[in-house]
């Protein structure tokens, strides 16, 4: 046999190995939603502009099934803030011996940092989907990387996505609702658990 013809075979082989592993990868995607994800790190940056406010922050959010650890922080982790959030109850540190225990999430957010969001929809958002306890109507981004959705009257646009650990998890996201506009980078996603029932 010639050198071209192994050549081909060897490319033909190639190629059908990897559409069988994409049809598998796009079958996996399609039947284990990042709703399943029961337990993810996002290490990234946030920027907020409110009526009252604009800031930027780092961003470290650590969700768990019974609980959302967020940490908000500045260069060099200068004015640092910890958000610990179970069900309705919300406790916040501010890392100066202030701290508040809250089963208003909304109003104790908007008095500490100036804005409010819906911590329990926010949780799906950052993962580029609606929260599914919720209606949603899909909207289209101004280019073809971006995907999104309006959820109880916020815009939420994410995109470009990367794959991690055979999910599909934005890089960049915009939040836009109640005269407040996020905009969330991620800069590293981990994810550490899933919901096989």
């Amino acid at each position: 046999m010639k050198v071209n013809s192994i050549m081909r075979l060897l490319s033909l082989a190639w190629a059908v190995s990897f559409l069988v592993a994409c049809a598998n990868m796009q079958e996996a995607l399609k039947t284990n939603p990042v709703e399943s994800i029961k337990s993810w790190q996002m290490d990234g940056r946030i920027g907020v502009q409110a009526q009252s406010s604009a800031w930027q922050a780092n961003l470290v959010w650590d969700h768990e099934e019974s609980q959302d650890r967020l940490r908000i922080s500045g260069p060099l982790s200068q004015g640092a803030i910890s958000i610990i959030v179970q069900k309705d109850l919300i406790y916040l540190n501010e890392g100066n011996g202030k701290t508040e225990l809250s089963k208003d999430p909304q109003s104790l957010l908007r008095s500490r940092l100036g804005f409010s969001v819906p911590l329990s929809s926010l949780r799906y958002w950052i993962m580029g989907v609606p929260d599914p306890s919720l209606p949603s109507t899909s909207v289209t981004g101004a280019v073809s990387s971006e995907h999104g959705f309006e959820q109880s009257g916020w815009v939420v646009l994410a995109g470009p996505d990367e794959m991690v650990a055979g999910w599909r998890l934005p890089q960049k996201l915009a939040i836009n609702g109640a005269g407040v506009r996020l905009k969330i980078l991620a800069d590293n996603w981990d994810v550490k658990g899933l919901d096989h029932d």
